[in-house]
């Protein structure tokens, strides 16, 4: 009985192809849509994840508690040496990196009061070897650039601002942390590109103990940037930080409070997946509901004679409900086909956004991290599952009324209509 059905079933769907192809066409390009759409988001967002949780925010922040908001020079972590072996003897913990900013004027040549060619910059003051090791912001600094006594790395931008080349002096200009003005000359060890906007623009990066010297910044740091095993476990970490001895008066912070903007952009992701399941559903009940209803009305006089010779509206039911769902599982397969086959190409060669949209550069900067144009997808057999469910859910919907209609006709009537 079931296998007849389905004959049956077939056999309509190709009663009036055209209107069959139509119908599948809108249900396969909605799939495409939904998969080709949400893996492209999900390859942006697992990227964003990446930058966000990468060297500048970390999975945990450790700040003075009025850090974030004052930017102070003398709003530090004290006892630094104290709190970081305290940090990196707890579990999951895979690294913590303290930094220290400070807000400068900078120029090349010889220092002067006011350095006629002055830029504004910051002091980035960390462990150079550490965070070139990989993973952190200087990214693979080669061995040949790393920074000795005296010497300093620049930030691309902020380099071809002042006009400043490697081996030449940058004078720079400032304030310590007792308020008495400083300055000194240092030697561009090298120009750096880097993944935050914060070095790239404005960045003079020394080594840790040079920028605590400079600013009288002893055994202290502005922030420590910790490092766990998975992002997902920022919290439980960050609260295990907190209750740290040398962290009682510091602000712990696990990535989504450090981040908060940020972070709302990666949960809308969830959003995003049911705007184009959506966008299915409707392309889905579209074709399935015009296909259903006129193949109905046309086979009035097919149904009527069913009826008569002892055919039950269950069976007549059963037969819609199998049309419209072969129908839309077709369109379904064809759509996932091809979504998955442009997700797997676009994976390996990227879509580069800036190019689209005329943009020159490869990045763009949003909240001192830097963002790449080009988005490779990123497959998630999760999204074929969606459609199917979706037009699985459809088609009964959809085949309802049509199913009912069939079901309810007078054997005598619909054989002479």
């Amino acid at each position: 009985m079931g296998l007849s059905t389905f004959r049956i079933a077939w056999r309509n769907l190709g009663r009036n192809r055209r209107r069959t192809l139509l119908a599948v066409t809108a249900i396969a390009l909605g799939q495409i849509t939904l998969v080709f759409v949400n893996c492209m988001m999900a390859g942006m967002y697992a990227e964003m994840l990446r930058v966000i949780t990468g060297p500048l925010v970390g999975h945990v922040q450790i700040h003075h508690r009025e850090w974030r908001e004052e930017r102070a020079i003398d709003m530090c972590v004290e006892n630094l040496s104290q709190a970081r072996s305290e940090i990196e003897a707890l579990r999951h913990v895979k690294s913590a990196w303290p930094r220290i900013y400070s807000a400068v004027l900078a120029a090349s040549g010889e220092v002067t009061d006011q350095p006629a060619d002055a830029e504004m910059a910051m002091i980035v003051g960390l462990e150079v070897d550490k965070e070139s090791a990989g993973g952190g912001i200087l990214g693979s600094l080669q061995p040949e650039s790393m920074p000795g006594s005296k010497e300093v790395l620049v930030g691309k931008v902020l380099a071809r601002r002042l006009g400043i080349e490697v081996g030449q002096d940058i004078a720079v200009i400032g304030q310590d942390a007792d308020e008495f003005p400083v300055s000194d000359l240092f030697t561009v060890k090298a120009v750096v590109p880097s993944s935050t906007d914060v070095v790239n623009r404005l960045g003079i990066v020394m080594p840790l103990a040079d920028a605590q010297e400079f600013l009288s910044l002893s055994d202290r740091a502005h922030e420590i940037v910790v490092q766990g095993d998975d992002h997902r476990e920022a919290e439980e970490l960050a609260a295990r930080m907190a209750a740290l001895p040398g962290l009682e008066s510091a602000a712990v912070l696990p990535w989504r409070e450090a981040a908060p903007e940020l972070v709302t952009l990666i949960d809308m992701k969830g959003w995003m997946d049911l705007i184009f399941v959506a966008i299915l559903f409707v392309a889905a009940a579209a074709g399935i509901v015009n296909t259903m209803m006129m193949s109905t009305f046309e086979r009035t006089h097919e149904f009527g004679m069913l009826l008569a010779l002892g055919t039950g509206p269950r069976r007549i039911v059963r037969m819609i409900f199998l049309e419209s769902l072969v129908l839309g599982l077709v369109g379904v397969a064809v759509g996932s086909i091809i979504g998955s086959a442009l997700v797997l190409i676009t994976s390996h060669t990227g879509i580069d956004y800036g190019a689209l949209s005329g943009v020159r550069g490869q990045e763009v900067a949003f909240r001192g991290l830097n963002f790449s144009y080009v988005i490779y997808p990123m497959f998630e057999l999760r999204q074929i599952w969606f459609g199917v469910c979706a037009v699985t859910v459809t088609s009964v919907l959809a085949s309802t009324w049509p199913a009912v209609l069939a079901a309810r006709l007078e054997p005598a009537e619909a054989i002479r209509s």
